[in-house]
């Protein structure tokens, strides 16, 4: 009673004294909480006063911290030429508007104003983002200036001896991706509600985005946490989101794949990350992929490849990850039938547990039966894969034009669908920095594949993945190469594309839309815009090098629903590439462009007009299509579907010498008594 006597009588001295607050803080000793260090200002996440996790330092901008030496030498400068006299406060969303906490760990007094915070102390001051602050200590002054993001959260991470020797936790992760350890640390809504689970675990993440200075990590909570409204997950992943300078586009993506119903799309949002006070940019925190009951994959333990004697199951679910680059450390296999390495990420076996060999082979087999199938479209394909999953899967990457599309991060789940009937799933969707337009790609692949217009909206994609990709790893084309090439999932993808993703890029362009998971651009946007300016403004490059294409014009279309046609602009758009808002645009105009491009492709398939006589569907009607109605009563082929339909031109149902006669006459100019030439 009596600890909550003081901190009652605490929060009503601040809420009390106006403008500015001075407290001694009885409830907490600031000296004793490890991350803080001395001779600092901090600013408090949260208007939480007794929370201790969510304190960030000020700092001074670093704007060539992300160049290199070799790059500073170029550029004609040095390192310290960036490092800014005045200090920032980066404060996340759930701050307070106007208020902000600040603490003296100076061992003097400090000044701001005519106002004075003792050694250790804290005051509550009013504050904005247009005005500049002055702070004295020892006769010295400190110019400080606030910065507040919009984002949906704050991660907050503290560990100042990561390693037990003293070694911070940023350089401790960022020494070796092995590297692991413990943490405490507070999730700041953008409400300002807090969560203060700890930190089971946090190790680094990723290959290219790894080696470089923003760097992404994988997050094990102790217990499942939901961020701002996300679906309660143990293992999370920190996107940098490094080499895109939108930062949207793996958002975008993995929101679509929500909206259009792939199984186990991971959630995400914007986060602003701090690691033991420090701010660390713009983040995106996303539901990793892996499995068990409290992560994305729930279908899958394990041990669900067990039966309760311990012996293996006849059928028992598993995720498999497509991934060229699977070596020894990994638990894999590779695919005889597609040539392919493949990553079995759960159940995760090591070597010496029961059926390790067992389950690889099992997972083998079926993947190259599935693949056998959507090769040769054969009559069982729809019992070894879910095609609608499938052909959504491949959309996303098509729709994006994703770089390692069939290459890495392709997911697939092979478990039980509604009947109990197992089958591999498209799900789910991963990795999507380099697509929307943002990578070059690599000239010597791109020339093997014959691919010319990689960073153009324009020119299909996952069918170009040939054998000559890189080292040779993948097959003659990939999966999703193959499933483009299947009559069966290209025509299914045709109707999807139009049942599904045009009403979800109709919701992405539309004004201020919010619901469900997939919102509209504006809304994506207005959650990024303070936090990518505070991202840039810290000093992380807003363009990340050679491999990104230029993003400064592009020719942007249009599809006219009604005759089918995509047609592009007499002009390019310009784009201020050296603004976050350049960048973003510059995405939002290729995807939508990139989807006009698509509907124009696929109209035919779904919408178009079939022509009495025209046998073989090529729009025309002459003796060819003549031809093919007696090649087909010599059972030299066979009509079916729609062709089908228009070369029984006197409509009894059946083939006969009669229909092909009556094209013949139409083709010669002969009066028939047939509506040849006709819609259907």
């Amino acid at each position: 009673m009596k600890r909550f006597l003081i901190v009652l009588l605490t929060l009503i001295m601040v809420l009390s004294a106006g403008a500015l607050a001075v407290s001694a803080d009885p409830v907490v000793n600031y000296k004793e909480v490890d991350y803080i260090k001395a001779d600092m200002l901090y600013v408090h996440g949260t208007s939480q006063i007794a929370e201790t996790e969510a304190w960030q330092h000020w700092q001074q901008l670093d704007l060539y911290r992300d160049y290199d030496e070799d790059e500073q030498r170029d550029m004609g400068v040095k390192r310290e030429d960036g490092i800014s006299k005045e200090y920032y406060f980066f404060l996340p969303s759930g701050a307070d508007n106007k208020k902000a906490e600040i603490l003296n760990t100076f061992s003097e007094d400090i000044k701001i104003g005519n106002i004075t915070i003792p050694s250790w102390g804290f005051a509550t001051i009013d504050y904005n983002t247009t005005d500049d602050f002055k702070a004295e200590v020892s006769g010295k002054e400190y110019t400080f200036r606030f910065r507040k993001s919009n984002a949906e959260a704050a991660i907050y991470i503290n560990n100042p001896d990561a390693d037990g020797n003293g070694t911070d936790l940023l350089s401790y992760l960022s020494q070796d991706k092995e590297n692991d350890a413990k943490a405490t640390g507070a999730i700041v809504n953008n409400d300002g509600t807090v969560d203060n689970t700890p930190i089971k675990k946090i190790k680094g993440r990723g290959n290219t985005t790894w080696v470089k200075e923003k760097k992404p990590f994988n997050v094990t909570y102790e217990e499942a946490v939901s961020i701002n409204g996300m679906e309660g997950t143990k293992k999370l992943s920190l996107l940098a989101n490094y080499q895109d300078a939108s930062l949207a586009r793996n958002r975008i993506l993995l929101d679509l794949a929500d909206e259009v119903n792939i199984p186990y799309s991971s959630d995400s949002r914007f986060v602003d990350f701090y690691m033991n006070g420090e701010y660390l940019g713009s983040y995106q925190i996303a539901q990793k992929v892996d499995i068990g009951k409290k992560n994305l994959v729930k279908a899958i333990e394990d041990d669900t490849h067990l039966n309760e004697d311990g012996t293996l199951k006849e059928e028992f679910p598993f995720l498999v990850e497509i991934d060229a680059g699977a070596g020894n450390d990994d638990y894999h296999t590779s695919s005889s039938k597609g040539k392919c390495n493949l990553t079995v990420k759960g159940p995760e076996l090591d070597k010496d547990d029961p059926y390790y060999n067992e389950v690889l082979s099992v997972v083998r087999t079926k993947f190259d039966q599935m693949y056998d199938a959507v090769l040769r479209n054969s009559d069982n394909l729809s019992e070894l894969v879910d095609i609608d999953s499938l052909a959504k899967l491949v959309l996303i990457n098509e729709l994006s034009k994703n770089w390692d599309v069939g290459i890495s991060s392709f997911y697939l789940t092979y478990m039980a669908d509604e009947n109990g009937n197992y089958k591999f799933f498209g799900s789910p969707c991963w990795d999507y920095d380099n697509s929307i337009g943002n990578a070059k790609g690599i000239e010597g692949d791109l020339n093997r594949m014959g691919v010319k217009d990689y960073e153009e909206p324009t020119g299909w994609w996952s069918e170009y993945k040939l054998n000559g990709w890189g080292s040779g790893k993948s097959g003659k084309y990939t999966l999703p190469g193959y499933a483009m090439k299947n009559t069966t999932i290209r025509q299914r993808m045709a109707e999807i594309w139009f049942e599904e993703f045009v009403p979800a890029i109709e919701t992405f362009n539309g004004e201020k839309v919010a619901e469900g998971e997939f919102y509209s651009k504006d809304v994506y946007y207005d959650y990024l815009k303070a936090s990518a300016e505070m991202n840039y403004e810290m000093g992380w490059r807003i363009n990340t090098g050679d491999w990104i294409c230029d993003h400064s014009t592009l020719t942007n279309g249009t599809y006219d629903s009604k005759s089918g046609e995509f047609t592009l602009n007499a002009e390019p758009t310009t784009y201020d590439i050296s603004t976050f808002k350049g960048e973003y645009d510059y995405m939002v105009d290729w995807f939508n462009t990139r989807a006009a491009w698509i509907s124009a492709e696929f109209h035919d398939m779904v919408y178009k007009t079939l022509i009495l006589g025209d046998a073989n569907l090529d729009g025309k009607v002459n003796v060819k299509d003549a031809t093919l109605v007696q090649k087909t009563l010599a059972k030299i082929t066979a009509l079916e579907g729609d062709g089908f339909t228009c070369g029984d031109v006197n409509g009894d149902e059946k083939l006969s010498i009669q229909d092909a006669t009556n094209i013949q006459k139409y083709s010669a100019n002969i009066d028939i008594d047939y509506k040849v030439g006709q819609p259907v």
